[in-house]
């Protein structure tokens, strides 16, 4: 059947269809490490039935700084 993912909460991110049924976490705009080093991510997968079944995943991401040392 069909699945729909989806990003959980307000986060920086969005998901970008890939190839098929996958998906890519991008940016959905410049990140700064000083306001926010690390993110959780979570991303819901629901299939179209009745009940509908789904799963999540959480992804921690960390912000790195382009010109620290």
């Amino acid at each position: 059947g069909e699945v729909r993912c989806s990003l959980q909460g307000d986060v920086p991110f969005r998901l970008q269809s890939s190839h098929g049924s996958y998906y890519t976490v991008v940016t959905a705009g410049e990140l700064d490490r000083e306001q926010v080093s690390e993110y959780n991510v979570t991303v819901r997968a629901a299939d179209g039935g009745w009940p509908a079944l789904q799963s999540s995943a959480v992804l921690a991401l960390r912000v790195l700084d382009v010109n620290d040392n």
